[in-house]
């Protein structure tokens, strides 16, 4: 086999870094070092690091999916796991029951089938680039959205799968690909380009304002921040109107409904220019924020977490890392009323793992394996094992 390797490329992604605890510092920092992007996505996961270029990798991989896999998710290029005799087809023969999940760029079949993907690929062959930014300018979501919202069509799909086996008794394959993912998401300007009248152009890149509501973006303020407002129906814009101290604007007849506005939208949006450029943003937040529409500050990342509300619904959270130490990162955004979620209160954090991190207990607790088992695995390069130091909550979230 070729050995286990380094592991998802994400532990890579950076700087930044996060720095270790001096007691873990070891001649192999540069490959035990985490990336804060690989922390924001890991939580709560064990890291099992095996060969599966070796025949007793893939024997490994087999029996875990035969007696415990509930669900398989993997994201090799289409035929890579029908290759090792890990698909799905193999796979169901002993667990019938077994949930199997692909994720690739552009699916499993089809002309594009075998092309690799990734997020900002797929967003400029597939629309979103598009849309976004300026007109003379293209840009990047600020974040892999195309890759997030693959993965939450996934894991809804996967959910399905098993809500439906509970009734059928079998599982089954499910298919996810960003290029379909992000198709999907296009959402309202896929709809208006598909079903555009003939010499009608497809959408085009606005900035932050709305192809098909007015107003709908962000504002310059005097001190150079930006101010953002919605206003989705004509009641809005009629109190927004009022407390910018311009009731006219609401009456004239360019502007009196959504269609007027989008349609006038180059002569009603200088005029609003104009009027935000008299004050600051935090200014405009205290006179405008509960007076009957959408409006908000433009804060960067920090200050977003910061903010008030965001504090009050606990989205950062914090942890303690073996060897990263303090570590805080998005909390998961739904909250149950019954069911506890790992956020370190209700239910206890398992914070990102380190490569290998719990190949050993696996191999022990799930497959019965000896510790000199396990050691002789490791000694072969079909897994790696990562034996720094594990804390109690990391036995206690197991």
């Amino acid at each position: 086999g070729g050995g286990v390797g380094g592991g998802d490329d994400s532990r890579r992604f950076g700087p930044p870094f996060l720095p270790h605890s001096k007691e873990h510092l070891t001649q192999n920092v540069e490959d035990e070092r985490l990336s804060t992007y690989y922390l924001a996505v890991n939580r709560n996961k064990r890291s099992f690091a095996l060969d599966l270029s070796h025949e007793k990798g893939r024997e490994i991989a087999r029996s875990l999916a035969k007696n415990w896999a509930d669900v398989v998710v993997e994201n090799f290029k289409p035929g890579t796991m029908k290759r090792m005799g890990l698909d799905y087809e193999n796979l169901k023969t002993d667990n019938p029951g077994l949930v199997y999940c692909s994720i690739s760029g552009y699916g499993p079949d089809g002309p594009w089938h075998h092309l690799p993907g990734y997020d900002v690929v797929i967003a400029g062959t597939h629309g979103l680039l598009s849309i976004t930014a300026l007109v003379t300018i293209f840009a990047q979501v600020g974040v892999a959205m195309t890759d997030i919202v693959t993965g939450t069509m996934a894991n809804g799909a996967i959910l399905a799968a098993l809500y439906d086996r509970s009734n059928h008794g079998i599982g089954q394959k499910v298919d996810c690909n960003l290029m379909e993912s992000q198709l999907a998401c296009l959402s309202t300007a896929a709809s208006g380009a598909l079903n555009a009248l003939p010499g009608i152009p497809p959408p085009g890149r606005r900035g932050t304002a709305h192809e098909n509501i007015a107003p709908y973006q962000a504002f310059k303020c005097k001190d150079g921040e930006y101010f953002v407002i919605g206003t989705g129906n004509d009641t809005q814009f009629r109190a927004l109107c009022e407390m910018l101290n311009k009731p006219d604007l609401a009456k004239d007849e360019r502007f009196l409904t959504n269609a007027a506005r989008v349609s006038s939208r180059d002569e009603l949006i200088p005029l609003l220019n104009e009027a935000f450029q008299k004050k600051n943003r935090d200014t405009w937040w205290e006179e405008l924020g509960g007076h009957g529409f959408p409006c908000g500050p433009v804060r960067n990342v920090r200050e977003s977490f910061e903010c008030e509300q965001a504090v009050h619904r606990g989205m950062a959270l914090d942890f303690e890392h073996s060897v990263a130490g303090h570590v805080r990162v998005p909390a998961h955004p739904a909250k149950y009323s019954r069911s506890p979620i790992a956020d370190g209160h209700h239910a206890p954090i398992l914070p990102p793992p380190m490569l290998g991190e719990h190949t050993e207990e696996t191999l022990t607790n799930l497959l019965g394996m000896t510790p000199s088992e396990v050691e002789n695995l490791e000694d072969d390069g079909i897994v790696s094992c990562w034996r720094g130091n594990s804390t109690k909550e990391f036995a206690d979230a197991a």
